[in-house]
This record gives structure tokens, sequence and C-alpha cells, in this order.
């Protein structure tokens, strides 16, 4: 629409790549269950006749949606500056658990009882291992975010964020600037890990996206930073 008031519609050619999703069964064993519902007793209010793996659904289906909603709020509130540099870092010394998209089926019994998909990517090396930041940012969260338990968010500009979440310990604080590996705090299976671990995400304006393509220097430079240093040229 230009300044006399007008409009035109154009559209342009895309390519969608066809993917498919690894599948993940989880087991929900009742040791799990009576371990873990407790944990969220606070937040999903169950009543007294219902039973753990009524509990489970809660937290897995409603809880899941309100912790999604409180990550959609702290994302809106993104910094106009451009914190990082590179690309992002991994927790050294750790082996994938689970990846981004994985379409996991819950079984208990041997009956499936839920899907969900898995918005990260979980890495899993010694008990309480340090954490670092996977790049330089502002932390714009610290505390405990229902499934994901203790959680750090890092703001790196722009609608930009990185989650670190299941944690142990926490070691820095809401408002701090962080530098690329920093230590953020320690792995654990706070919320609904059944193991110590880090679940790490990405978020770009609040939608979660695959952290390998952030992991990859050849996938910034020919996705982000070329296009962005186009446009600071004004070739672009």
């Amino acid at each position: 629409v230009d300044q006399a008031g007008n409009s035109a519609d154009a559209g342009f050619p895309y390519y969608i790549r066809r993917r498919r999703f690894k599948k993940d069964t989880l087991r929900i064993s009742d040791r799990f269950l009576h371990w873990k519902m407790p944990e969220f007793a606070a937040e999903i209010q169950p009543d007294t006749d219902s039973s753990p793996v009524a509990q489970f659904l809660q937290v897995n289906r409603k809880l899941r949606q309100a912790n999604f909603e409180t990550i959609q709020a702290l994302g809106a509130r993104t910094e106009a500056e451009l914190f990082w540099k590179g690309p992002f870092v991994r927790m050294p010394n750790s082996a994938t658990r689970a990846g981004f998209a994985d379409h996991r089926e819950y079984r208990y019994n041997g009956k499936i009882i839920d899907h969900q998909v898995h918005l990260g990517i979980d890495l899993a090396s010694v008990a309480h291992s340090p954490v670092p930041a996977a790049n330089s940012g502002k932390v714009a969260f610290t505390g405990t975010i229902g499934i994901y338990g203790k959680t750090v968010l890092i703001d790196h500009g722009f609608g930009l964020f990185s989650m670190y979440s299941h944690l142990s310990s926490i070691a820095v604080q809401t408002g701090q600037m962080v530098a690329k590996k920093d230590i953020l705090g320690r792995t654990g299976r706070t919320g609904l890990a059944g193991g110590d671990h880090l679940h790490f995400a990405i978020l770009v304006h609040n939608t979660f996206v695959d952290p390998l393509e952030w992991w990859d220097g050849a996938w910034i430079r020919n996705n982000i930073t070329s296009k962005i240093n186009a446009i600071e040229s004004g070739t672009g």
C-alpha cells in the first residue's frame, strides 16, 4: 500500500521440503508417576479422586500449554539489539537423547494415553554438568516453568532466544548480560524429566526452531548474517 492508498497483491514461489520426523515411545511407569506428580500438585490442583495417570495428562496437556504461553509472554519482550555473534555452542561432551520435533507417543500399561511433539534437543552428560550459554545475550528469565523445571531464558536480541531447562541449579540472574560459554547453571531432572539432562531450545519470534541449524556456522552465514550484512550495506 503506497501513500496514496493504492494497494497491490503479489505472490512468490516457495518450496516446502518433505520431511519425516522421528517417532519415539515413552513408557510411563507407576514409579515415575508417584515420583513426579507430587511436584506439580500446586500447579494443576488435581481432584482428590484423580488418578496419577489423570494428573499426568493434566501436566502433559494443560500445564504444557500454559507453560508455552508463559514462554511466549517472555519472548514478546525482546531487546532491539543484536547481542550474539557466530555459531551457537553445544553443551560439551554431551550425547543427544532426543531430537527436535520428535513425535512422542506416551504409553501406560501398554496403552497409548497421549501424543506430544518435542520442541528442543535433549543433551546428556554426567550428572550436574555445567551448562554454558550458547551465545552472548541478556538473561530474560530464571526460575521454574512447569514441565521444564528450573529454566534459564536468554534474549539474544530481535526475537531470538535460547532456553535451558531441567536444571538442578541456576548460576545467573534475570537482567544479567552473559557472554558465550558463560556457565548458566547445571543439568538436572527438574520438571517432567526422567533423568539428568539439558533440554535446549531455540525460539525465533516465539516459534521453536531446530537448534541444529544454529550450531552450524555455514547455515548461519548463508541464512542469517549474509542477509543482515546485505541490508546494512544497502545491497539487500
